[in-house]
């Protein structure tokens, strides 16, 4: 919950004070770099982007600094295969018959609460392998524009069935099931 209110704070701030520089403190932060954990965590935020990390980064003069205790910094999370336009149904029919009742505008505005809760579980990066009527490229680049909050979208431009689980022609030799009844 605490990571939560974190990016939901940190991405309104970036909104609304693209100038102003933000320090993050904490007891710990994790160095992607060394693969160590460093006492004690500290990251440089200056607008949209991180300036400086670990106790030796540069803080410039009148930064707003959020310390938040006993905490360890983390990363941005990245999910290399997601469908943010698509709500989870336990059913596959009813996913077909959210298809036909609802338009590609209102699914981009329902896909927003995805946005949402994607950032808000620590996911600063997302692949989001297809949606119809290019929502997820829409999603993209409201995101990037600052018009609505969300992680970093890389979305297709075209769809491709090169090396997919169900090309036959995907192994270097005859895969097991190439059969015809296969699901397309």
């Amino acid at each position: 919950m605490r990571l939560a209110a974190f990016l939901v704070f940190i991405t309104t701030a970036w909104a609304q004070a693209p100038s102003a520089a933000i320090i993050l403190r904490a007891a710990r932060m994790f160095d992607n770099a060394s693969g160590r954990v460093v006492t004690p965590g500290v990251v440089v935020v200056l607008g949209d982007k991180i300036r400086g990390i670990g106790a030796a980064a540069e803080i410039p003069a009148g930064a707003r600094v959020i310390d938040l205790g006993d905490a360890t910094l983390l990363p941005g999370f990245i999910d290399a295969h997601t469908h943010l336009s698509m709500p989870h149904f336990n059913d596959y029919r009813d996913e077909i018959l959210y298809d036909f009742r609802k338009e590609a505008v209102e699914k981009a505005l329902d896909a927003t609460e995805n946005l949402r809760r994607t950032l808000e579980a620590g996911l600063t990066t997302v692949r989001d392998v297809g949606a119809g009527d290019f929502i997820d490229v829409a999603l993209r680049n409201a995101v990037r524009n600052g018009k609505i909050v969300g992680p970093r979208i890389s979305a297709r431009r075209t769809a491709s069935k090169t090396a997919s689980f169900r090309d036959p022609n995907r192994c270097a030799k005859p895969c097991a099931s190439t059969s015809s009844t296969a699901p397309t």
